[in-house]
């Protein structure tokens, strides 16, 4: 969770870290042209929407864990205890927007899974039992939280499901790249963005490249690495001097451990997902 937490630029949903234990997602209700700001749906052009969903809102059963399977699955049914999130969503702190949706998904270490609780805009994606106010936060009923102990999950494939949950008409590839968010970056902040998305979107594909969005991953995948490589090019050439202490960092052997860092991290909640 920690190395997709901090990469920005993608289309229909943005992310951020709170703490390490918590990420909190905005996930776009409708997908938006830049130009008419209505909803896009187009053949031939890099926006693709497919495949049949439910109307929303969906009934409470069918989207949101029982207070009984809670109670089982938190180990404290004893204590007449749930998966509540570690604040209500009422003390949600990140502004709502009616164009979106918050979500908060986090790997508590006294639970043995991450889950994902809706909040904000509740009504428009769940049609809430009134006779129980907890319910609000209940977390999700999600295919890759249920199957989080048995299968080699990971955390965008969390962020996946969570557009297609919620983006109405579903976007074909939901980790398409808002390519103007980096025309709007500063050259430096601008290498160190795509290298971050580049390296994101390698792994996504690496670890499903026979999912239905593979491809079109694939061709994102291209044309920020050809980006990232052109602006570190001009940058080098405009501040040589500040490219060459970069590397002595990254060379440097006392920054090792500390690299190795972000890339071994086990299956704990404390050092955060794959």
């Amino acid at each position: 969770m920690l190395a997709v937490g901090c990469v920005r630029g993608f289309k229909y949903f943005s992310m951020y870290l709170r703490g390490k234990e918590e990420m909190v997602c905005t996930v776009l209700n409708e997908p938006v042209t830049p130009r008419s700001s209505t909803p896009v749906s187009t053949e031939g052009g890099q926006v693709f929407f497919s495949g049949s969903q439910p109307e929303l809102p969906v009934d409470q059963k069918d989207l949101m864990l029982s207070q009984g399977t809670q109670k089982r699955l938190s180990g404290y049914g004893y204590m007449d205890i749930g998966l509540p999130p570690a604040s209500p969503s009422e003390r949600e702190i990140t502004p709502a927007r009616q164009d979106s949706t918050l979500f908060l998904l986090a790997g508590y270490g006294k639970y043995s899974c991450p889950y994902v609780w809706v909040r904000s805009n509740h009504d428009r994606l769940v049609k809430l039992n009134e006779e129980n106010k907890c319910n609000k936060d209940s977390p999700l009923r999600l295919k890759t939280t249920s199957a989080w102990n048995e299968k080699d999950i990971r955390a965008w494939e969390i962020l996946a499901e969570l557009v297609k949950l919620n983006t109405r008409p579903s976007p074909s590839n939901p980790f398409a790249v808002d390519l103007q968010y980096f025309d709007s970056l500063d050259i430096g902040e601008r290498v160190i963005a795509l290298g971050a998305m580049s390296h994101l979107l390698q792994q996504i594909f690496s670890h499903g490249p026979d999912k239905a969005y593979a491809g079109l991953v694939a061709d994102d995948l291209k044309e920020v690495t050809r980006r990232h490589f052109k602006d570190l090019l001009l940058l080098m050439k405009q501040h040589p001097q500040s490219a060459v202490q970069s590397s002595h960092v990254r060379s440097d052997p006392a920054n090792k451990g500390q690299l190795r860092t972000h890339g071994q991290g086990q299956r704990s909640y404390s050092q955060g997902y794959k």
